[in-house]
């Protein structure tokens, strides 16, 4: 039952690949924590058909991820009311300063994207600093696209490697996101205002019932 199912959905994945892979990597965008990460789904659904167009295949899932990216960003900005006003302001003085640098959101948005770090925490932070440019979804678009792009590309030749990945266990998946979320509460510690002023890195201390 289990093999004639996983047929189907093969043949089904197949048949319709681009508003699969968009589907997908949508929905996978959208949740928080503990998901693969979503080159693999390009990567699954050329190695069914390395027929597909290869540019299209990689802005339709650029397309995707930042769409669902955005939603995340916009839940994330309910934390806020989880935060003590000390570090709304330090936030705001993070936000500013981005907003003040040129290509600041694009640029650290962009390189984040091209990195195999999580995204969904780079996006909760986004939220909890109420960011708002187009810039994040440039960077995020390019930035996926480009690794959309690569990862097909290197899977035709490290086949066996890719294979390998793709059958990793939630292990992984989990060290990844552990990791995402000791980047974002390590920047939610930081008092910015003190960073930005005097150039002296100084952490607020958490309050009780509260960040």
């Amino acid at each position: 039952m289990e093999v004639l199912l996983q047929d189907y959905l093969i043949s089904l994945f197949s048949q319709y690949t681009y508003p699969f892979v968009f589907l997908m990597i949508f929905i996978l965008s959208i949740i928080p924590i503990l998901t693969p990460p979503t080159w693999i789904v390009v990567v699954s659904a050329y190695s069914l058909n390395d027929q597909l167009d290869l540019f299209l295949l990689s802005a339709i899932g650029a397309t995707a991820a930042v769409i669902g990216r955005l939603i995340l960003l916009q839940v994330s900005t309910i934390g806020r009311k989880a935060i003590n006003e000390h570090r709304k302001n330090s936030l705001e003085k993070l936000r500013k300063y981005l907003e003040k640098t040129r290509y600041g959101y694009l640029l650290g948005t962009l390189l984040f994207a091209l990195t195999p770090l999580p995204s969904n925490m780079l996006f909760i932070s986004y939220g909890l600093m109420n960011a708002k440019s187009i810039g994040i979804i440039a960077g995020f678009w390019i930035g996926r696209f480009v690794a959309y792009m690569l990862m097909i590309s290197l899977s035709k030749y490290f086949v066996d490697y890719f294979k390998e990945i793709l059958n990793s266990d939630i292990q992984s998946i989990f060290i990844i996101d552990i990791i995402g979320i000791i980047m974002t509460l390590f920047m939610l510690l930081i008092d910015w205002n003190i960073l930005f002023s005097e150039r002296k890195l100084v952490f607020i201390k958490p309050r009780k019932f509260s960040l």
